[in-house]
C-alpha cells in the first residue's frame, strides 16, 4: 500500500531552502529532488511546481510514454483525499414530489367577495381565472 500524504505535507516539500521537491500528478506524490538537474525542461520548471499539483502542466507539456514510465521511479505515495465536515454533515435537501408540486399549483388563495373563483379547465388540471 502506498503512503498517504496530506496536501499540507506536500506543500512543505517545495524544494526551497534545502527541502526536497515533491510534486503531485494525478493524485500521486512524487519526490523529484534527485531528478531536478536531469529534467530536460530545466530544474526551474520543476521547482515552480514544487509542493503543488503539476497534473495540468505535465499533461500540457506533451511528455512521452517513456517519461510517464520513468515518473513511476519517483513515486513516494498518494495524496490523501478528505471530505470536509460541512459536506459530510449537511443533509441533502429532499426534492419535492410530483404530488407536492400538484398541490401547490391546484391550491389557490381564499377568494374575496369581488373575485370570481378559479375554474378548472377541461381535462388538463390547469386552473383558469376566466
Amino acid at each position: 500500500m502506498s503512503e498517504l500524504y496530506e496536501l499540507s505535507e506536500v506543500a512543505e516539500q517545495n524544494g526551497k531552502k534545502g527541502k526536497p521537491c515533491w510534486i503531485i500528478i494525478k493524485g500521486n506524490v512524487y519526490d523529484v529532488t534527485k531528478f531536478l538537474s536531469e529534467h530536460p525542461g530545466g530544474e526551474d520548471l520543476l521547482l515552480e511546481y514544487g509542493g503543488k499539483d503539476a497534473s495540468k502542466a505535465f499533461r500540457q507539456a506533451g511528455h512521452s510514454s517513456d517519461a510517464e514510465k520513468d515518473l513511476k521511479n519517483f513515486k513516494i505515495g498518494e495524496l490523501r483525499t478528505t471530505t470536509t465536515a460541512a459536506t459530510t454533515t449537511t443533509p441533502i435537501q429532499a426534492q419535492p414530489t410530483l404530488n407536492q408540486e400538484k398541490e401547490k399549483r391546484v391550491s389557490s388563495p381564499a377568494p374575496t367577495d369581488d373575485a370570481e373563483p378559479m375554474k378548472k379547465s377541461s381535462g388538463s388540471g390547469f386552473l383558469c381565472c376566466c
